[in-house]
């Protein structure tokens, strides 16, 4: 097909609305115009505009600023000491499940030519798998626990993985930035430091969990996505200012209440707030979008922490610190 403005007209001297590949070198980088070339549908005209370079310059700095936070949790952290499946939390596990279909779906994509499927699908892992879910939920691991500690090195393994692997998936498309993550990212033995395109592209498909996990942790995003809802509310109603100021009051009843049950122990951290408290009874009216579930909001009981933040009745129990939770006064010792 044509190269056509942002408007479905072909580009002519005399309309003036021919867009110079320079200009956008000068304003947006390299990287921008071959992210446009690639989110491209080559089957139809392909639209070309600046305000076209302007959305798609959101999605390249939603890529780059999801490395940016990857290598900074990634000080120090040895490639060659990974952390096996078998030690690392659910959450983690997931993330590298997630990790695994992407790359399988990126691979196929490739061999088919449809590099808009590549583009669109980091795109939206980034988004929706990363920064809305798995990222946000780490940061208390990463920040809080002691450095060498096996739940720490976990979510370090799997960020490691994450961003070495779409690094090397997104290389052919942006050229520039993948080699400049390259560079930053601690090197394992088994990959070539010189540059990611003399490494071969992860296929995928190591992955061993299996579909009732993976559907454990669909439901378990569907009940955060009603408790995120219901402290945005709680936020614009000034019952709380933070997510760590919260207590989650949880209310179902049968199978689904016995699924919240099983999970209880990881569910404050999956919400990041600081308490959860579950109770049985039946639902006649959902607060959210999961049926059978109410969900309300309170202030956390108990002192903040100030080193993790969270709201905790420990607070002032260790005489030796007594500004921290019992967890923060145990891991600094």
């Amino acid at each position: 097909g044509w190269t056509v403005d942002g408007e479905g007209k072909a580009m002519h001297k005399s309309l003036g609305n021919g867009v110079d590949p320079a200009d956008i070198f000068n304003k947006y980088g390299a990287d921008i115009l071959r992210l446009w070339a690639a989110s491209a549908d080559y089957h139809a005209d392909v639209r070309c505009s600046d305000a076209i370079f302007k959305q798609l310059s959101q999605n390249y700095l939603k890529f780059r600023n999801t490395a940016r936070y990857c290598l900074g949790n990634l000080d120090g952290f040895d490639p060659n000491n990974l952390v096996a499946p078998a030690d690392m939390l659910e959450l983690d596990r997931w993330a590298v499940t997630r990790l695994n279909a992407l790359i399988e779906k990126c691979a196929q994509a490739y061999n088919d030519y449809e590099f808009l499927v590549v583009t669109h699908a980091v795109n939206d892992f980034c988004v929706v798998e990363l920064s809305n879910f798995y990222l946000d939920i780490i940061k208390d691991r990463l920040y809080v626990e002691k450095p060498d500690s096996v739940s720490r090195r976990a979510a370090q393994t799997a960020i490691y993985r994450i961003l070495r692997d779409m690094t090397l998936v997104f290389a052919p498309i942006l050229a520039f930035t993948c080699e400049e993550i390259w560079a930053t990212l601690p090197q394992s033995a088994d990959h070539d430091p010189e540059a990611c395109v003399f490494n071969e592209m992860p296929k995928g498909g190591d992955s061993k969990e299996t579909a009732e996990f993976m559907a454990k942790w669909e439901r378990i995003r569907k009940v955060r996505d009603d408790v995120n809802k219901a402290l945005e509310n709680a936020r614009n109603q000034k019952t709380i200012g933070k997510s760590l100021e919260a207590m989650v009051q949880l209310t179902a009843d049968g199978e689904l209440y016995d699924f919240l049950k099983e999970n209880e122990e990881m569910l404050a951290q999956v919400f990041i707030v600081s308490q959860v408290q579950l109770h049985q009874q039946a639902v006649a009216q959902p607060t959210g979008e999961m049926e059978g579930l109410a969900v309300a909001i309170e202030k956390a009981q108990g002192e903040k922490c100030e080193r993790c933040w969270t709201y905790s009745d420990t607070v002032g129990q260790d005489a030796k610190h007594p500004t921290l939770c019992a967890r923060c006064a145990a891991i600094i010792g």
